[in-house]
């Protein structure tokens, strides 16, 4: 009996080992794979936001061409208004009824008020209530004394130097309120240097203002007053010389003009029935044109 070779391994080892080399390899595959992904996560490039595009830069004009501006409305400043200075003189002897009328003109003015008169302090505390600027009226010696005559305790010509100064004290004294001086009269002493240095300094102790009222064209006052850095101003415009309404009218008019030409005027008048009476005309009117100060605001 002759016996057969064997075969070899069988179908079922074979069909086993091929298995078993199918899923090796898809293992081996799969792991390849992962690490492949991991290498090519750890190397790629940070991710870069998208940026927006830069805005062009704008083209220069060319020479000589104004580059274009957007265009905003401007206001034009409005025009400062001249400065219009009114002193109403000789307060003290006019009864407080005709200085109360005064000073319920709704603007800015400066009364200068005469010492030593039955009306003094109660013109001065009027006008201080009513928002005006009170001033010492300085009683001088004119030209022409007796005949003129300026009133009790007057700076006059004849006096020392001390007895001057000592009225211009007792003067100041007498006027509640006061920040500034006027010359009452006294066409003889503003043209005197030294009699005026002698009053200006004593005004300066007070640290008031000076107003020279000009009633003589060669007073020396103002000047003396710069010099000792006394603030002060000068009067341009005498309202009442005349009574008559046309007169003052016709001053009032001037006096603008010298604003509306200068920037600034001041203008005396005096407490007269018919000059209180002629300001409630002319004041209203004149609003607008010219902004009313006090004396105080044009001595420099």
């Amino acid at each position: 009996m002759v016996r057969r070779k064997s075969a070899g391994p069988s179908t079922t080892v074979l069909l086993g080992l091929g298995a078993f080399m199918l899923f090796a390899g898809l293992g081996l595959g799969l792991l390849l794979s992962q690490t492949s992904c991991e290498r090519k996560q750890k190397t790629a490039p940070p991710k870069v936001e998208a940026k927006s595009k830069p805005e062009p830069e704008p083209k220069h004009p060319a020479k000589g061409v104004e580059p274009t501006r957007p265009v905003t409305a401007k206001q034009e400043p409005e025009p400062a208004l001249p400065k219009f200075a009114l002193v109403v003189d000789d307060l003290g002897y006019a009864a407080p009824e005709v200085v109360t009328r005064l000073c319920a003109q709704p603007i800015a003015f400066s009364v200068a008020v005469l010492p030593y008169q039955e009306f003094t302090k109660e013109s001065a505390n009027i006008a201080f209530r009513s928002g005006k600027e009170v001033m010492l009226h300085l009683p001088m010696e004119p030209i022409g004394y007796p005949k003129a005559n300026p009133g009790p305790d007057a700076v006059m010509f004849n006096l020392t130097e001390m007895e001057i100064r000592e009225r211009v004290r007792k003067a100041l004294n007498d006027i509640p309120h006061h920040t500034g001086v006027n010359n009452h009269m006294g066409s003889r002493i503003t043209p005197d240097k030294p009699r005026m240095t002698w009053v200006l300094q004593e005004i300066k102790a007070r640290h008031d203002f000076f107003v020279d009222s000009r009633t003589e064209k060669e007073s020396v006052a103002f000047d003396v007053a710069k010099e000792l850095g006394v603030h002060s101003v000068q009067r341009k415009v005498f309202l009442d010389d005349e009574k008559d309404f046309a007169a003052m009218e016709k001053q009032w008019d001037r006096a603008l003009a010298i604003a509306k030409k200068e920037g600034q005027v001041l203008i005396i008048a005096h407490i007269y029935p018919e000059t209180v009476e002629a300001l409630e005309k002319l004041i209203p009117r004149t609003k607008g044109e010219v902004k009313f100060v006090k004396a105080g605001e044009l001595a420099k």
